[in-house]
């Protein structure tokens, strides 16, 4: 009889590894496969994620959730969510600025330059062309004195020559037109660009208190009417603590009450995450 090795490869082929992470006490659980060696721990140690290990490219792939990590989000609620370290965003570099403007702004300049350098020779010798000759002083009368009508001049004597100047530069219409030189413009220094105002730190008061204390935790520069959650870690024990959503300044702040039994004395870590910002306090109980 014919065996279809086909059918019987199927069915005895092993499942695929697959191991859950639990973000509350920081270790893999398998879901199904056989024996196998964990992938290293995730990026974001925080969240419920599955991952399955793809045996094509021998990589570990992360997928839906699998049982364990589906009982694991209905405990803890808002813990399942994709790893940030999943998501990669490129920002782009500055804009540079075309040299076309640069050129095209010098080239403007001097051709003013050159303009009014042309136009200077030609305004001077206009101006000194208009301006009236030097008044000639009337000659005597012939009997020495004053002539009887002072607005009457002494008609010219065709026999008297004129005698040449001596020096063409004492002259004023013959002197040399000087066409001052335009100043070079000095090339405008940029002003440096005003930094952005940075939000003031994230703090906690006080930083150190017994139990019972209340710790008043103030975080800034958060993502306006963006959701947030909450948790504070001592050790490797992570618990939830409050959701909301951040105010449009930004700011969120938040009272810790210390119980007895609940917060033993130890250094905790006090978290909130509100859309792509993940921020970190630290106190301690003493």
């Amino acid at each position: 009889m014919p065996v279809n090795l086909g059918v019987m490869a199927e069915v005895g082929r092993q499942e695929t590894p697959t191991f859950t992470w639990n973000p509350v006490e920081q270790m893999w659980v398998q879901e199904k496969g056989g024996a196998a060696k964990p992938p290293p721990a995730p990026h974001d140690v925080h969240a419920i994620q599955t991952w399955f290990l793809d045996p094509d490219v021998n990589e570990w792939i992360q997928t839906v959730l699998g049982p364990m990590g589906r009982q694991l989000a209905a405990q803890w609620k808002g813990a399942y969510r994709v790893p940030e370290a999943a998501v990669v965003r490129t920002s782009k570099g500055p804009r540079k600025r075309s040299p076309l403007v640069f050129i095209v702004a010098a080239a403007v300049l001097v051709a003013l330059i050159g303009g009014v350098a042309v136009a200077a020779p030609g305004l001077m010798g206009s101006a000194a062309n208009s301006s009236g000759a030097p008044n000639t002083p009337r000659p005597p009368a012939a009997n020495g004195g004053t002539p009887s009508n002072p607005t009457a001049t002494a008609a010219p004597d065709p026999s008297a020559s004129v005698a040449p100047s001596a020096d063409p530069s004492t002259d004023p219409t013959n002197a040399p037109v000087s066409t001052p030189r335009p100043a070079t413009p000095r090339p405008a220094t940029p002003r440096p660009a005003t930094p952005a105002p940075t939000p003031p730190p994230d703090f906690v008061t006080p930083q150190v208190g017994p139990v019972g204390t209340i710790f008043r935790i103030t975080f800034t520069g958060l993502p306006a009417a963006a959701p947030y959650r909450t948790s504070y870690t001592r050790g490797s024990v992570v618990t939830g603590y409050t959701t909301g959503e951040v105010p449009s300044s930004g700011v969120v702040v938040l009272d810790l009450r210390t119980l007895a039994g609940s917060f033993p004395p130890d250094t905790y870590f006090f978290t909130i995450r509100a859309g792509n910002a993940v921020k970190t306090v630290t106190f301690r109980i003493s």
